[in-house]
């Protein structure tokens, strides 16, 4: 699974987006956001939903600057994490901000490990986010992002 930020500026907004994600089964949070993007933190909020369901939920933080992208190794890094969460049969949620750019990067990186062409991962990636409230926005965002999915797609 993948999407914006877990979290909101009200504690009422943000526990009902924590309680969706444990209510869906989310044992894992891959969190890409960084220090400098400024939200409030939102994991006492998710734990003490995970706690209250009898659940807990592990967190990995695996900053990219907002627009931006990291080398190779770097989504290599965070592409071994969820499949090492995927394999111990973990339920993976990937955010950003704004669920996007960032997230879409690394969810391409994901499909175009599949061996998907770069044509056929952002088609995937829209057929993905459709039917989301975001569904028209840009994902991935930038220039910079697509190119790090055009090169992911020709290793």
């Amino acid at each position: 699974m993948a999407g914006e930020y877990p979290g909101a500026a009200t504690p009422e907004k943000a526990d009902a987006k924590v309680r969706v994600l444990v209510d869906a089964g989310v044992d894992t949070i891959i969190d890409l956001t960084t220090d400098q993007d400024h939200l409030t933190p939102y994991r006492e909020r998710l734990d003490a939903a995970a706690e209250a369901a009898g659940r807990s939920v592990r967190y990995f933080a695996h900053p990219i600057p907002d627009f931006g992208v990291l080398d190779h190794a770097g989504y290599d890094t965070i592409l071994a994490r969820i499949h090492s969460e995927l394999d111990a049969g973990r339920t993976v949620y990937v955010h950003c901000w704004g669920g996007k750019g960032r997230t879409g990067t690394v969810i391409g990186c994901l499909l175009a490990e599949a061996g998907l062409s770069y044509d056929d991962v952002i088609a995937r990636i829209g057929q993905l986010r459709s039917g989301t409230r975001k569904a028209s926005d840009p994902c991935p965002e930038n220039t910079a992002q697509h190119d790090m999915l055009r090169a992911r797609c020709r290793r």
